[in-house]
């Protein structure tokens, strides 16, 4: 029943319905800003696209930058601790871009576009994440060491089985997807130290997974931890986020609208005019959505329909990427 309302309401309305996957691929690129600066809002507004809002989150008592996400051209892979909270190891955005985002815990992003799907992201270290991973610093130990929270077990010195992660979830009206994506940023987890590592490059993050989304949000993991929470810095680099959407929309394409039927109502012969001598593929439809004929054609034809019964009939053209409905009656 459904398939013949939706047969009907196509032939009432002579539509060309397209159904279309348009890919978007954000390299923040198109936003400025004053050299060797970054996003800064203390009202907390969020930036956007197009098609994504990133939030933004800003202490307006202390006077910083404190959660979701801020797009960046700050450039420093040397210096480490709080005061570089921007900088990420790789220097630049991916591909040697002049702008990025950093991002920190708990970032949340939402998408406006219909059907949303996303492809992906690249990912890298904050230079603040990867020298207080690599060295240690006043509240983190360094990845491996058992001198820190470890000292005192029976794990060898150096070999503490470290990890840094983001765990990517998303959402779909409120509700919690299934699947969830997780990406290490470093793991030390190995029994062979020799396979320990911490990401000091842009490296792709596939979420397709997820599939449909309304929104992400970016959850972050370490195994040192104090008794305040997370010693690791938790912030990471992200850089050509890339989201895949569903469109729908009206075309007049030519080569489809141009095809006649005649003639209307048909008697015994019906004609297929393809004056655009087009590659079409034709098929002939009753009522209840069953298809009676079809074909492919590359010029005019004409159907012996004399042994059709009497009735409302419907005549879909489609092309690699259009479909039109037409009717006729016999």
């Amino acid at each position: 029943m459904k398939k013949t309302i939706t047969l009907l309401a196509l032939a009432l309305g002579l539509t060309v319905i397209k159904a279309q996957t348009a890919t978007v691929a954000i390299s923040f690129e198109t936003f400025t800003l004053s050299p060797n600066s970054a996003y800064s809002n203390t009202n907390s507004v969020a930036f956007s696209t197009s098609s994504v809002s990133f939030q933004y989150k800003w202490d307006t008592g202390f006077g910083f930058w404190s959660g979701g996400f801020a797009y960046t051209n700050k450039y420093d892979s040397a210096t480490a601790g709080f005061g570089n909270t921007y900088g990420v190891k790789p220097l630049k955005g991916y591909n040697s871009s002049n702008m990025y985002v950093v991002a920190q815990a708990n970032a949340i992003l939402n998408l406006s576009a219909p059907s949303t799907t996303v492809d992906g992201f690249y990912i890298t270290n904050t230079t603040y994440a990867f020298k207080s991973i690599r060295n240690g610093d006043a509240f983190s130990r360094k990845f491996g060491d058992t001198t820190g929270t470890g000292s005192g077990t029976t794990i060898a010195q150096g070999s503490y089985p470290d990890f840094f992660k983001v765990t990517v979830k998303g959402y779909k009206n409120g509700t919690l997807k299934a699947d969830s994506v997780p990406f290490y940023l470093a793991d030390y987890r190995s029994s062979n130290n020799a396979l320990d590592y911490v990401v000091n490059n842009w490296q792709w993050v596939n979420t397709n997974i997820l599939g449909e989304v309304d929104s992400l949000k970016f959850y972050m993991y370490t195994s040192d931890n104090g008794q305040f929470g997370p010693n690791t810095p938790l912030f990471f680099g992200m850089d050509n986020f890339t989201i895949k959407y569903s469109t729908a929309g009206v075309h007049e394409l030519s080569a489809l609208n141009e095809t006649k039927l005649y003639p209307n109502p048909v008697i015994n012969d019906l004609i297929i005019d393809n004056s655009k001598n087009s590659v079409l593929n034709i098929q002939l439809i009753n009522m209840n959505g069953s298809i009676i004929k079809e074909e492919k054609i590359n010029t005019s034809v004409k159907w012996d329909l004399s042994e059709l019964a009497q009735g409302i009939y419907l005549v879909k053209i489609s092309d690699d990427e259009h479909s039109l409905i037409k009717k006729f009656m016999k």
